[in-house]
C-alpha cells in the first residue's frame, strides 16, 4: 500500500505543478495586435476604424467599423508621384486605403464600403497637432463606385484619425460628420 500511495502522491505532485504552471503562463499579460494582411507594410500606417455616424436628422444611427492603412505620412515628396497613380482594386496603390463595415445601432442592415483611389492634392500642417491631406478618392457604395469624391484626411494628435468625404457627392451616406478611428502604428514621423 505505501507503493500505491507513493504513486497517487506523487500523480497529484505532478499534477499540482503543471496547473500553477499554467496558471502563471495564463496569467501573463500578452499584447498581440492583429493586423489584417492588405494593411501590412514596412512604410505604412495603420490603424482601426471605430466611429458612430448620423442619420439625416443628425441622430446616431450607423455603426463604422474597420481598418485603414496610409503612406502619406512617411515622404510627401514620393507620395506626390503615388497620387497621380489611379486604381480600382482596393489597397493596391492607393497612398490611402480603408475598408468598413457598417451596421445600424439595432444590429440590422449590415454592409461593407471601401474607400480607394485616393488622390494627393494638397498637405498642409495647420498647427503642431494635425496633419492635413486633401485630395480624391473613389468610395464603393450598392450602386457602385463613385470616384472623384472631394475627401480630407486628418492625422490629430499622432492618434487618431478623421476621414471626411464630401457628403454630396455620395447622398450622406455617411452621415455629415467624419469617420473616427486611431492610428495604431506610425512607422515613422511625420514631414515637417
Amino acid at each position: 500500500m505505501n507503493v500505491r500511495y507513493l504513486r497517487q502522491a506523487m500523480t497529484f505532485s505532478l499534477l499540482a505543478v503543471a496547473f500553477t504552471v499554467t496558471i502563471i503562463i495564463l496569467s501573463q499579460t500578452y499584447s498581440a495586435m492583429a493586423i489584417p494582411q492588405p494593411y501590412r507594410g514596412e512604410n505604412d500606417t495603420f490603424g482601426a476604424i471605430a466611429s458612430i455616424q448620423n442619420d439625416d436628422s443628425g441622430n446616431p444611427a450607423w455603426i463604422v467599423a474597420g481598418h485603414w492603412k496610409t503612406g502619406l505620412l512617411n515622404d510627401l515628396s514620393s507620395n506626390a508621384s503615388q497620387a497621380t497613380e489611379n486604381t480600382t482594386s482596393p489597397f493596391a496603390g492607393s497612398p490611402f486605403s480603408a475598408q468598413v463595415e457598417m451596421v445600424r445601432l439595432d444590429g440590422t442592415a449590415g454592409h461593407t464600403h471601401t474607400i480607394t483611389n485616393f488622390i494627393l492634392a494638397n498637405a498642409s500642417r495647420p498647427d503642431n497637432m494635425t496633419i492635413v491631406f486633401n485630395g480624391t478618392s473613389t468610395a464603393s457604395l450598392r450602386e457602385g463606385p463613385v470616384t472623384d469624391i472631394p475627401t480630407s484626411i486628418k492625422i490629430i494628435g499622432d492618434k487618431v484619425i478623421s476621414i471626411w468625404l464630401d457628403p454630396s457627392r455620395i447622398d450622406n451616406h455617411y452621415g455629415n460628420t467624419p469617420i473616427y478611428g486611431i492610428v495604431q502604428d506610425r512607422n515613422q514621423q511625420p514631414p515637417s
